[in-house]
């Protein structure tokens, strides 16, 4: 069964579990009305015959009552947990058929990087290659998956995250919990979880007062010792107000005000407590398949014990922390036990045992769920392959590599290779033809190997690479900048890394350069540029419609030729134009721009009796 087949079987059976659950639920809710009605009756009954009997059974009915209010109440959690579920697999139809408006967004990081890869290869936003990936529910998750595509880690990394990868590929029922819990996350910030990390990490305030931390303790038995001892009679004054003094001022003093401030500071992020747990619950049961699934696993027992049980504690922690929201409560309570201080002293207990393993538990989580979003796009995709990434390598080798984005059916693969440093690929063909759709099929197919997904090709070998393109570039009006200007930055910009590249080899994907300017300017910029990246190393593909360029002596032997084509046929309503997106060698033989022009219906000027304005005077 393919992955159609599996989301539509699975989407199926996980609706008919939540109507299921519904049903049920509607049941309940009626028993639940008539139980509390017979309750209600018997009770009344009960007062005015002053029966024990009609008082038990009453008494009864309440219990049953209360016990259908937790069924009800389970039935419905149980009943959404089934609609998340079928809303997970019903995404994975909408990634399937490429139905970009129905599938979450990961908008592009910060960073100029990023804002070339959503700009020129639809990396982020919408329509966009993330979209393909599984959902991510956490700002760890996100940024994660956005600076692997962007910056991605040294390729001795990639293999092992391959491996995760594909162990988590084929663990369907784990990773539908996953984008389950992912549809429930509430929107915590990145902020809110460095907020969370920093105050686990800090240092504790009472515990470094010894003095107030010990009246805290000792006050409270002291204060409930005198005033039962003035009920039995054992005293006669009410020494017990002594302690309540002391308490009252410890709680409105500039002590009692900081506590509250490390209760707002602790628990000011309270979507961390809401979200995380389960999360962490679920990610502790990441099958563990792999070496790096093992070593995230075991972060997530960083002192012993389970994270999301600690984060459980110090939710309750909270709860606790809470009554300080209680006015007349809180007040009685915290004059006879300074109720406060004691919850801090737990808080700060925990902070002391959990504190520095916070972070560790946050980002193993966020790895795990990033390296769970790759595996389903290896699920919905098994036909892809991953890539080899070496150091030894001087090209890029793909066969049978398409675009990503192209749902399967009507993708067209190439072979293709681009290197090695000297050489360029050179693409020429007539409009629509597919040199842009060639130029984002490397640029994002490169993007996926270097964060460890799968590719879409057969086969791809290649370098470390830095993606660096010039694709859609646009004009400012406000900044004063031109369409060529702008264009010539970006070349600059281009040439400046491959000057200073390090660590990765540049490779340049330019579309149709420079054609912001004349024919004959453009041809010698152009190979300025070209010559500029072939001198510094760089790897790369240029697509042109001109065809002269190729023909630039400085060029002719270091670039390798190839082309599409179109198809053109005479029809009784004139031409008729069709591609077939294969790349083949060689120089584009043909031009399709005055077939166009005649398609839409201007290849003839007007009459002069249709021109508007006229010549004559007077």
């Amino acid at each position: 069964m393919d992955a159609f087949d599996t989301y539509a079987a699975r989407q199926r059976t996980f609706k008919a579990a939540a109507a299921a659950h519904a049903r049920r639920a509607e049941r309940l809710s009626r028993a639940r009305v008539a139980t509390f009605g017979v309750a209600f009756v018997l009770a009344v009954l009960g007062m005015e015959r002053d029966s024990a009997s009609l008082w038990i059974t009453a008494a009864i009915a309440f219990a049953v009552f209360i016990a259908l209010v937790a069924l009800h109440r389970r039935e419905r959690r149980l009943g959404e947990w089934q609609e998340r579920l079928a809303r997970a697999n019903h995404l994975g139809l909408m990634r399937l058929e490429r139905r970009w408006a129905e599938l979450p967004v990961l908008p592009a990081p910060p960073g100029p990087a990023a804002a070339r890869a959503a700009e020129d290869l639809d990396v982020f936003g919408t329509p966009a290659l993330t979209q393909l990936l599984g959902p991510l529910a956490t700002p760890g998750g996100r940024d994660l998956v956005g600076r692997w595509l962007i910056e991605p880690d040294p390729p001795g990394e990639i293999p092992e995250r391959q491996e995760a990868v594909r162990a988590l590929a084929g663990e369907n029922d784990w990773r539908d919990a996953l984008a389950a819990h992912a549809l429930r996350a509430t929107d915590v910030s990145a902020e809110e979880i460095e907020s969370f990390a920093a105050w686990a990490e800090s240092e504790p305030w009472l515990a470094t007062r010894p003095v107030l931390r010990w009246t805290a303790r000792l006050l409270p038995p002291v204060t409930i010792a005198l005033i039962v001892a003035q009920l039995t009679g054992m005293v006669g004054s009410v020494w017990w107000l002594l302690p309540v003094m002391v308490a009252a001022a410890l709680s409105f003093s500039a002590a009692g005000r900081h506590v509250h401030a490390v209760f707002e500071r602790a628990f000011a992020r309270q979507g961390v407590l809401a979200q995380y747990p389960a999360l962490l619950a679920h990610a502790a049961r990441v099958p563990a398949d792999s070496t790096r699934l093992r070593a995230l696993r075991a972060q997530l027992h960083a002192n012993g014990v389970p994270s999301h049980e600690e984060l459980q504690r110090l939710e309750r922690l909270m709860r606790l922390s809470e009554l300080r929201y209680n006015g007349n409560l809180h007040g009685i309570v915290q004059m006879l036990t300074l109720w406060d201080y004691h919850v801090l002293d737990r808080l700060e207990a925990w902070q002391a045992r959990c504190g520095r393993h916070v972070r560790t538990w946050l980002n193993a989580a966020a790895e795990i769920e990033a390296i769970a979003s790759l595996a389903t796009l290896a699920h919905d995709q098994p036909a892809w392959t991953f890539a080899v990434i070496d150091d030894s390598l001087d090209r890029l080798q793909a066969r049978a590599l398409g675009h990503p984005m192209l749902r399967d059916g009507i993708r067209i693969c190439n072979d293709v290779e681009v290197g090695p440093p000297g050489t360029l690929l050179l693409v020429t063909g007539s409009n629509m033809s597919g040199k842009s759709t060639l130029l984002r099929a490397i640029g994002t197919n490169v993007m996926l190997a270097q964060a460890g997904a799968p590719v879409c090709a057969a086969s791809l070998a290649m370098p470390p690479l830095e993606p660096w393109s010039s694709v859609r570039i646009r004009d400012s009006l406000t900044e004063g900048v031109s369409l060529f200007f702008a264009e010539l930055q970006r070349m600059r910009e281009i040439v400046d890394a491959a000057r200073t590249r390090r660590e990765r080899r540049l490779l340049y994907l330019l579309d149709e350069m420079l054609h912001g300017t004349n024919s004959a300017e453009r041809r010698v910029a152009a190979r300025t540029i070209i010559e500029h990246l072939l001198r510094y190393g760089a790897i790369g593909v240029v697509t042109t419609h001109d065809l002269e360029l190729a023909n630039e002596p400085a060029l002719q032997w270091r670039a390798t030729l190839v082309h599409f084509t179109e198809h053109v046929e005479r029809g009784p309503h004139g031409p008729e134009m069709s591609f077939d997106y294969i790349l083949r060698p060689g120089l584009a033989t043909s031009t399709n721009a005055l077939t166009l022009l005649e398609i839409v219906g201007l290849s003839q000027p007007p009459p002069p009796t249709q021109w508007h304005g006229s010549q004559e005077s007077g």
